[in-house]
């Protein structure tokens, strides 16, 4: 295997070998069901021939896929064994691997690059990225928006931000301190990907359905930092957590808040539990520090009065545990 993206097709191909079921080794994978399917269709094509044969009510090895199966498994477990052992070996040579959103590396990395007891090394990357490589002890923590984890992974709350209305200055609904969510039934609503996180995109949606708003026009923007651009420049609202009013640069953007229902999106860092590198805490306990300092009186020249963030609990050294 010559490139990452074989090896993830190989991965998929062994999570349904195992589960026998693509929507199950999608879930054990963080991944779609048709992502699994497509590494798997791309693996069969490759190899020229199916690997299982597929029906409504069960999934199974044809023979191909049983030889093949029989191939690669002791060398993909000798493979990961290998990484295993080069991560051990690392782990007191190197800091923490912290791998955080665009957005939430933009607001807290400042603050650990500052500190000179914090070692880490930074990686970009967002949420189910995150998960797969907290999973595989290739990153140590992950910080993020809301995530949906299961052991031994644990999202350990920093704090809560208020999702907002993005609008223009001159928009009628600028008007008011505060945007009933129902109000936004008939424009056209801009998001970042729910892809990217598909928990925090079914908060979302839920938060329309309590509003009534059922099918609501949502369009994604790529970016969180294009949103802001995409607002000025045409007749759209965009819906975001209000630390895009920190961030942004754009010119006759303004910031309401949400309510009816009140939409709250929490900073988490996620990591194992027990936590696999011994300096895990100190990183944990400066996300939490700088979550307890994030510039609500700011926030709150740009929003209506009124409370901004909600923090959390102080971080407890309970996931080196």
């Amino acid at each position: 295997m010559s490139a990452s993206w074989d090896l993830r097709q190989l991965e998929c191909f062994l999570a349904v070998a195992e589960e026998r079921h693509f929507r199950k080794a999608a879930e054990r994978l963080h991944l779609s069901p048709a992502s699994v399917s497509e590494a798997v269709a791309t693996l069969e094509r490759r190899l020229g021939g199916r690997l299982f044969d597929r029906s409504t009510r069960r999934v199974r090895l044809t023979p191909h896929g049983a030889r093949f199966l029989d191939d690669v498994r002791e060398p993909y477990e000798q493979l990961r064994r290998a990484h295993e052992s080069a991560r051990a070996r690392s782990k007191d040579r190197a800091g923490v691997a912290l791998a955080y959103t665009p957005e939430l590396g933009l607001l807290f990395l400042p603050s650990l690059l500052s500190s000179p007891t914090v070692a880490f090394r930074p990686r970009l990357m967002h949420t189910p990225q995150q998960i797969r490589e907290i999973e595989d002890g290739t990153v140590d923590l992950g910080l993020c928006w809301s995530p949906a984890v299961r052991r031994p992974l644990t999202a350990v709350p920093l704090c809560e931000i208020p999702v907002v209305a993005v609008l223009r200055e001159d928009d009628p609904l600028a008007a008011a301190p505060e945007i009933p969510l129902g109000e936004l039934r008939n424009r056209r609503v801009l998001a970042v990907p729910g892809h990217d996180n598909p928990f925090v995109e079914s908060h979302r949606r839920a938060g329309f359905v309590e509003a009534g708003v059922i099918t609501p026009d949502l369009d994604e923007v790529l970016r969180y930092d294009e949103l802001a651009v995409q607002v000025a420049t045409g007749n759209r609202v965009g819906l975001h957590p209000a630390t895009l009013a920190l961030t942004n640069r754009i010119p006759g953007v303004v910031f309401r808040r949400v309510v009816e229902p009140s939409l709250y999106e929490t900073i988490c860092v996620m990591t194992r539990v027990p936590a696999q590198h011994p300096d895990v805490d100190a990183v944990l306990n400066a996300l939490s520090q700088t979550a307890a300092e994030l510039d609500g009186d700011r926030l709150g020249t740009l929003l209506a009065p009124g409370p901004i963030v909600r923090p959390t609990p102080t971080v407890s050294s309970e996931v080196a545990r």
